[in-house]
């Protein structure tokens, strides 16, 4: 009987930890996992403790009011998207376990009954296994579609709560499996069953994170070809009047030389200064020599200057640039936009400008700062939110891309001055 009980234990601890790996709380990770274990903890004891008092069956029946239901209304209360994706999340895993727990107590009951050996050597196994395939295969892309994809969990969540059911009539209703040999074989096609939609699912969540992630690289190849565009047409006009300037050459060094000539050196200090001038307008400043960053910068230090923002630069990109330059480039983009918007809401007549800096040495790193009015909200991350409709993207990607290449990031407001801070 005791592997009976310690298999119970595992299985509910085990449960606890698959959960975690796939949930999304709202508070940060202390917090979270402080009220979690000081709630779970208990209810898993007392779970333990049934185990001891009442046969397998029963416990099975019981554990839907003593620890499936309050665990969901902790967990509730803890988690950031109180919605479809949460009730999906619960009744996944709770599915999941519930079926490794009946699969393994059936087949203990003709394998070893008076040990429990079968049951126990399988649960300390299977769990483990999954939790790796969890962690290994599934959770970074489970999470990334929760952050991206809002639709059509309440109906995976319905099909995982009529599984949960269905499993435990099944078991106990009205009296035990195995005391019904002749219900085993339908019970078993819904063993077969559960994990066959559940990968369907799995899939269909496969290709929603696919379709993000290619609209994502559509949006950057968007952002891309109209920085580029812009970049050419500056080219375009600089070459154009470098043009003029080398056809009016000639002409211009005859008059040179008259004044030369004539010692009129005041009127050629003033022509001098004209020219200078116009050859200036031929100038075209180059940011970085990547083509694909440089046209961003381009692109946004404009756009900031045509709307009267004073924008301080200094660039020194190391060569060659550690990361993905298309990449690089979106972030700068994203980053400088986000400048820009807060600059706009400044009061008319005040002081709106953008600091970039971008070293090379000691390390790669980079700073954006602005000028900005009002307040800026943190989530429990230390991330901005923004919860105007069609904002926020640019700092979630900013998120993402440093997360995809295991650079610092940081945000801070102060003194009315926000600051982004990049290291790689």
């Amino acid at each position: 009987m005791m592997l009976r009980e310690i298999s119970i234990l595992w299985s509910l601890l085990h449960t606890l930890v698959m959960f975690f790996l796939l949930f999304e709380p709202r508070f940060s990770q202390r917090k979270t996992m402080t009220v979690s274990l000081a709630t779970m903890i208990p209810l898993i004891a007392v779970n333990t403790g049934l185990a001891f008092t009442v046969d397998a069956d029963t416990m099975g029946t019981l554990l839907l009011l003593t620890l499936s239901l309050p665990s969901l209304i902790i967990f509730w209360v803890l988690a950031k998207n109180r919605d479809g994706r949460f009730f999906f999340t619960f009744c996944f895993v709770d599915t999941v376990s519930l079926e490794i727990i009946f699969i393994t107590q059936i087949v203990d009951f003709y394998v070893s009954p008076e040990t429990n050996l079968f049951m126990f050597v399988v649960r300390l196994l299977a769990f483990p296994i999954f939790e790796w395939f969890l962690y290994r295969k599934l959770r970074k892309m489970y999470l990334s579609v929760q952050e991206h994809t809002t639709q059509g969990w309440w109906s995976y969540a319905t099909i995982g709560a009529i599984f949960y059911v269905l499993m435990t009539l099944m078991m106990t209703t009205p009296d035990a499996i195995t005391e019904r040999p002749a219900y085993l074989p339908a019970m078993v096609l819904v063993f077969i069953l559960i994990p066959t939609i559940y990968f369907n699912i799995i899939t269909t969540l496969r290709r929603q994170q696919r379709m993000h992630e290619m609209q994502e690289q559509e949006n950057i190849l968007r952002l891309q070809v109209h920085n580029m565009t812009s970049r050419l047409d500056d080219l375009a006009v600089a070459d154009e009047r470098f043009r003029q300037e080398r056809h009016n050459l000639r002409l211009k060094m005859r008059v040179i030389a008259n004044l030369v000539e004539t010692k009129r050196f005041d009127d050629l200090t003033v022509l001098m200064e004209e020219y200078m001038d116009a050859i200036q307008k031929t100038h075209v400043t180059r940011y970085c020599k990547n083509a694909v960053i440089d046209a961003a910068l381009s692109t946004f230090i404009r756009n900031a200057e045509n709307r009267g923002i004073r924008v301080d630069f200094g660039f020194d990109f190391p060569d060659p640039i550690p990361v993905d330059p298309t990449e690089l480039a979106t972030v700068l983009a994203n980053a400088i936009e986000n400048a820009i918007n807060a600059c706009e809401k400044m009061p008319e007549g005040a002081d709106k400008w953008i600091e970039i800096k971008v070293l090379s040495s000691p390390g790669f790193m980079i700073k954006v700062a602005n000028c900005y009015t009002g307040t800026v909200d943190f989530d429990d991350k230390e991330i901005p939110q923004n919860r105007e409709d069609g904002h926020g993207f640019g700092t979630r990607s900013i998120v993402a891309f440093c997360n995809k290449h295991d650079a610092f990031y940081r945000f801070l407001a102060k003194n009315n001055v926000f600051t982004l801070y990049l290291n790689f």
